[in-house]
């Protein structure tokens, strides 16, 4: 066959028995064998810093059935470091403590803050009211600061009586003042002359409406005390009050 060398190409047309003439028609072979894999693999691990190569290979385990043998080997172990969430490089504001949980305060900060969560307290004495007064505290309930802003939930009840027909009074709890004090819960008095009859005067929690946002709010890390007081709205006669049909509390309840 004629070549020439310089063409760097190189045909060769062999034609099998049951070709076609001398065209480049080749005649339909048997069909091959079928392969199949052996989804197990055998794989080893190999240590990060083991010498020995990473390799892959099949091995016939059976007639046209293959099975893969893999070793590689485990990352390297990372930089060991350490966190602490009261670092001052994580910590943007507050003050670690008791009780306090850990919040985001921004993209990669954290802060402390004191779950929201009111107590109640309540009076360790109440005062009996002598008769000849137009207004008197019954008692006193001292909160200690909280840690964020809160409004006093006032509940309470007490009877009431009237040294004559001709007086009207309401049970009142004023905040941080006995006498002047904002008014956070009212109980008003029965008409003239019933408050002598044993009937309870409920305290009924709120400030007056139409009432400033600031009017009930205690601010944060602020103490505040409630006062409870029967005073007299109307009429000539005083009233008196007693211990054992008097009840009071007072409730946290925080801001949100």
């Amino acid at each position: 066959m004629e070549w020439d060398p310089s063409s760097q190409m190189f045909f060769a047309v062999a034609v099998p028995d049951g070709g076609v003439g001398s065209f480049p028609i080749l005649a339909k072979g048997d069909t091959g064998d079928v392969p199949g894999i052996d989804l197990s693999v055998n794989f080893t691990a190999l240590a990060y810093d083991n010498p020995t190569a990473a390799s892959a290979s099949f091995t016939e385990i059976s007639p046209d059935m293959y099975k893969l043998t893999l070793q590689v080997h485990e990352g390297a172990p990372g930089s060991p470091t350490a966190f602490a969430l009261h670092d001052s490089v994580d910590i943007d504001s507050g003050v670690m403590g008791v009780g306090k949980i850990i919040v985001g305060t921004g993209a990669d900060t954290f802060g402390y803050e004191s779950p929201k969560v009111g107590d109640s307290f309540w009076p360790a004495t109440i005062s009996n009211t002598p008769s000849g007064n137009a207004g008197y505290t019954l008692c006193p309930v001292a909160i200690p600061a909280q840690p964020w802003a809160w409004r006093p939930e006032v509940h309470g009840q007490c009877v009431v009586t009237g040294t004559g027909s001709d007086v009207r009074a309401d049970l009142l709890a004023r905040l941080d003042n006995s006498t002047a004090g904002n008014i956070v819960g009212r109980g008003v008095g029965a008409v003239l002359g019933v408050n002598s009859s044993g009937i309870p005067t409920v305290l009924v929690d709120g400030p007056p409406a139409g009432s400033a946002d600031s009017y009930n709010k205690v601010p944060a890390g602020t103490p505040a005390t409630i006062y409870l007081r029967v005073e007299r709205q109307s009429g000539a006669d005083s009233f008196t009050t007693s211990d054992s049909t008097t009840t009071f509390k007072v409730k946290v309840n925080p801001v949100p």
